[in-house]
């Protein structure tokens, strides 16, 4: 299911007449959450000018020489990403450790 699936998903019930989620999902307190957590989701990620750290592992988006936009996982090594053919040109990366959730006990 994509972002635009379930965003088209939750207007439609708050469409619906009578809805009682209606005052839930407009107020503030929501649209802050959902800014938020957009901005958390965006903020991860890394221009391809961005220097990567050296060793770190790293989510990569990227436009293979089809035009197709891919993902793959690889390392930084210094010059250049382990894996990536240089055909292909980086998109945007972001760095595995960032995407993991902090789990606190």
């Amino acid at each position: 299911m994509t972002r635009e699936d379930i965003e088209k998903e939750l207007q439609s019930y708050l469409d619906e007449p009578d809805n009682e989620w209606d005052s839930i999902f407009n107020s503030g307190f929501s649209r802050g959450f959902m800014k938020a957590a957009n901005w958390r989701i965006n903020g991860v990620w890394h221009d391809a000018s961005e220097h990567p750290i050296i060793g770190e592992e790293a989510l990569l988006k990227y436009i293979t020489g089809d035009g197709e936009i891919k993902y793959r996982v690889d390392i930084f090594c210094g010059y250049e990403w382990k894996e990536m053919c240089h055909y292909d040109k980086l998109i945007q990366f972001a760095y595995v450790k960032d995407l993991i959730p902090i789990k606190e006990d």
